[in-house]
């Protein structure tokens, strides 16, 4: 069998794959306002943007292109409609509201998903950020339906904030009838998941148009108060999806090896012919190698993402010098994907143009443990994420398991992982007022603070407890991870316990002087107050390094935004602006006067 068509470049090879480096979305410009029908004068584009924490509906701009901003007034305060109509449609953006304000995102103009500023608000509704909006019905002068949002993962008014929405249009039969509403798939908002399979009956309140359709323009409310827009970027989906045919399988049963997948050497034991890679089954625990070949057929011309992801390999490292299990991904000769590294998935991108193509997918399981649990799937440039191969046997999945906070603070002991990297010198602290963080005892660096819901522990408790790994639950800001402390090789950190007064304080020896780290939350739910006490001995100057970041802009003499205004520092001690080899660096000086008396400084994360 001969490929119709033929590859244009091989891209990439890398691994776990997930939603957040899924294949780039198509970026609406905002070089100018022309995606848009006929913009409003309360529309408009900017180089950048700012709002006052302390003032209602603050949002001053500068002039320049890449944001698109809402400034309603009494004499121009229209919606904003784009040129473009969608169906299915996978849509991301980040936007920021200043105090007190209120707009929303209409898909297909008709279905809102709200933005509002609901920064620490302990209850929220449908009404708040992240909530599908109530339809309303006239002639009872009153709403139905509607959906809060899981928890509050907003943020600051002036921050910069993400959302990511999976919408599915209606569908209609031939003559025009409804056979299934619309419905969001998913919605994220600053990472976490807030809305999942929500159906919509019809136009939730305020809809630009009261009647349903496949199609619809996307739309921005601007009546309600100013917001600001960047980053805006999108795929539609739908029509054919990428599907498989005239499958063979070959089982390998015999003295299975690596040469089999990757050399395509040995004589199989089992073989026959399937429809689909679905289709064929494993369910033996023994060792083995599977090999599928036929044909796969390319709905649309563009780059493709293939995700292998093998159950049996966790990157436990005590199989870093063995090889128990690999995949190969070979469509018309060239090598998409392979997997032999100690990774649970690894994922390749290619181009490929419509048609079909032949392929072959492989695999093998060097240890028992039960049946292969393999998965293989595919995202392209109509196509969602969707499976080739998904497991069918196999345990379920170890369900959460929630540690709740009750009238005291909660410190817990466990790994935790961050950017990538599992930490085992870390402890997550539980606070009774919902505000949490994680902790690198170690190094005295913050790893993450959120919001919400404590930590799972199932990853540590369920079963044997392989990773050892605790998950925070609420909405993450991930900080840098670099240690509070700038030290020498002569003046070493040194984690040495905790008391709790009620809340931890961590406590560290620094050469001949000890260092005490005081966190807790603020009272008011707003961030997160943090003191370093130097007591003791220490002559030279210690520096403590409140953020590590590509950007770090000075509001005022006290006030800092980090990370491209994603959390705010505020601090009365004499902080500066340093550079890095990461970047910047927001430093305070931490030295004793000549009387030797204890030296503090403080400072406050507000995300």
């Amino acid at each position: 069998m001969r490929s119709l068509f033929f590859f244009i470049a091989l891209l990439t090879v890398s691994s776990a794959a997930s939603a957040q480096n899924g294949l780039p979305l198509q970026t609406l410009s905002l070089e100018s306002l022309s995606a848009f029908d006929k913009p409003a004068e309360n529309w408009m584009l900017a180089g950048s943007v700012y709002s006052d924490l302390a003032l209602h509906h603050s949002l001053s701009t500068t002039p320049g292109k890449g944001i698109l901003v809402n400034q309603p007034t009494e004499c121009a305060r229209e919606n904003l409609f784009t040129k473009w109509t969608h169906g299915d449609i996978e849509l991301e953006l980040e936007f920021m509201m200043p105090p007190g304000s209120n707009s929303g995102i209409y898909l297909q103009g008709r279905y809102e998903v709200q933005l509002l500023d609901s920064w620490k608000r302990p209850h929220v509704t449908f009404g708040d950020v992240g909530g599908i909006y109530q339809r309303w019905n006239e002639d009872e002068g009153r709403g139905f339906e509607g959906r809060p949002p899981r928890i509050n993962a907003s943020r600051a008014p002036g921050l910069w904030q993400s959302l990511r929405i999976v919408f599915d249009a209606p569908d209609f039969d031939e003559n025009g009838n409804k056979i299934r509403p619309a419905r969001f798939v998913q919605v994220i908002l600053n990472g976490s998941i807030i809305q999942e399979n929500v159906t919509v009956s019809g136009p939730t309140r305020a809809a630009g148009f009261q009647d349903e359709s496949p199609v619809g323009p996307l739309m921005i409310q601007g009546d309600h108060g100013p917001v600001a827009f960047r980053n805006i970027r999108y795929r539609m989906s739908g029509g054919a999806p990428v599907s498989v045919s005239n499958v063979t399988y070959f089982e390998y049963t015999d003295d299975p090896s690596e040469e089999v997948i990757w050399n395509s050497t040995g004589t199989a034991t089992a073989t026959g012919n399937i429809r689909d890679l679905q289709e064929h089954t494993v369910i033996s625990a023994d060792p083995i190698a599977l090999r599928y070949e036929g044909t796969i057929h390319i709905p649309v011309s563009g780059t493709y993402r293939f995700d292998a992801t093998l159950d049996w390999i966790s990157g436990d490292p005590h199989w870093s010098s063995h090889s128990i299990g690999g995949a190969l991904l070979q469509i018309a000769d060239q090598e998409v994907l392979k997997h032999d590294r100690n990774q649970p998935s690894v994922y390749g991108d290619v181009f490929l143009n419509e048609g079909m193509h032949p392929f072959s997918f492989g695999y093998f399981k060097a240890i028992g443990w039960g049946p292969p649990q393999v998965s293989l799937s595919v995202e392209g440039p109509s196509t969602r994420t969707s499976p080739l191969l998904q497991p069918l046997q196999g345990a379920p999945a170890a369900e959460r398991i929630p540690i709740t906070v009750g009238n005291e603070p909660m410190p817990l002991r466990g790994f935790i992982v961050h950017r990538g990297i599992k930490h085992t010198h870390s402890m997550a602290i539980g606070n009774p007022n919902g505000i949490h963080y994680s902790l690198d005892l170690s190094t005295a660096s913050l790893l993450h603070a959120w919001r919400g819901p404590f930590v799972d522990a199932a990853p540590m408790w369920h079963n044997r407890g392989h990773d050892q790994t605790i998950l925070p639950l609420g909405s993450l800001l991930t900080f840098s991870g670099h240690s509070a402390i700038n030290t020498t090789e002569d003046t070493k950190l040194k984690f040495t316990g905790y008391r709790l007064t009620p809340h931890p304080v961590f406590i560290y020896s620094l050469g001949n002087a000890v260092l005490e780290d005081h966190i807790q939350p603020k009272d008011d739910a707003s961030g997160l107050s943090r003191t370093l006490i130097l007591i003791g001995d220490k002559n030279e100057p210690i520096w403590v390094r409140i953020a590590v970041s590509d950007q770090i802009d000075a509001i005022n003499d006290r006030r800092y935004a980090i990370d491209g205004f994603t959390w705010y520092v505020e601090t009365d001690s004499d902080a500066s602006i340093q550079p890095s080899q990461n970047g910047q660096v927001l430093m305070i000086p931490l030295q004793q006067d000549q009387s030797g008396a204890p030296a503090s400084v403080n400072y406050v994360i507000e995300w």
